[in-house]
């Protein structure tokens, strides 16, 4: 966007704009903490690391990482798509003249959605982990 739109270095709205991306990553990110975490714990249950267990729990880790990633950039940028179209103000360049109001609603959608999607993608990491199958009592 900063190309895009040539963009200053003291532009206090798309300071707030960069900011609120990487508050948004930071939520969603946040989500596979759990779930890597359940998935060592799974892999490793007497804290005997082997060179086995090691590369299944990074195994783990890294596509929990790369669905956390996935996710940030589809929700960042389907969000701003969605904004930018519904809306007949062109953010980029309100961004540009350094318009606070339109950087902080931009940032709320964005916020908004990763708020919303985080659970999403920490039960999507949840259910990649090869739990055991719980027994049925009839």
């Amino acid at each position: 966007m900063k190309k895009i739109y040539k963009i200053e270095q003291d532009n206090t709205s798309f300071s707030i704009f960069q900011a609120g991306i990487v508050i948004s990553g930071s939520f969603i990110l946040s989500s596979i903490i759990s779930p890597a975490l359940n998935a060592i714990r799974f892999l490793n249950p007497d804290n005997n690391f082997t060179s086995q267990s090691l590369l299944s729990s990074f195994g783990y880790l890294t596509v929990f990482v790369l669905i956390g990633l996935f996710c940030t950039i589809l929700v960042i940028a389907s969000g701003l798509l969605v904004l930018f179209q519904l809306t007949k103000v062109n953010e980029g360049v309100e961004i540009k003249n350094n318009n606070i109001p339109i950087s902080l609603i931009t940032v709320a959608i964005i916020l908004g959605l990763s708020i919303i999607v985080d659970e999403y993608v920490g039960a999507l990491c949840e259910a990649l982990i090869p739990y055991p199958a719980i027994p049925k009592f009839y």
